[in-house]
């Protein structure tokens, strides 16, 4: 086992604020938009990505909601993100969830505005991948 792995977090999470708006996300059945609590960290990242967002640390209190394992077995994220980002020092998963703070802040507020449209994200995002081609 390389260096780089043992510093790599076991488990990850959001913001407390964050962790409640994630929350409201996979409770709200009535846009059924994500099935599990994982799935919308999940596109969160992808949705920070997407953005091309460098967010800074998330400060103040975390909460640990999932077992790295668990979220990202067969280590597509981690993958994704190291072929992307320059991580340096920080550990890729520490940038996971970097990138998933400010997706789920993103996803609530597109929520709360009644604008959180799944597939038009996934459209737009492919035609800006399609634009750059």
């Amino acid at each position: 086992m390389t260096d780089l792995f043992l510093k790599e977090p076991t488990t990850i999470g959001l913001s407390d604020q964050a962790h409640a708006m994630l929350k409201r996300l996979a409770e709200d059945k009535q846009n059924g938009n994500f099935a599990e609590m994982a799935d919308a960290y999940r596109f969160g990242i992808s949705l920070a990505l997407a953005h091309g967002v460098m967010p800074e640390e998330i400060l103040g209190q975390r909460t640990t909601i999932f077992n790295v394992g668990t979220l990202d077995p067969d280590k597509q994220i981690y993958t994704t993100i190291r072929s992307l980002l320059k991580t340096g020092d920080t550990p890729v998963y520490r940038w996971a969830e970097r990138l998933a703070e400010w997706g789920v802040r993103e996803m609530s507020t597109m929520s709360d505005k009644g604008e959180l449209d799944l597939g038009a994200i996934l459209a737009k995002a492919l035609d800006a991948e399609q634009a750059q081609a």
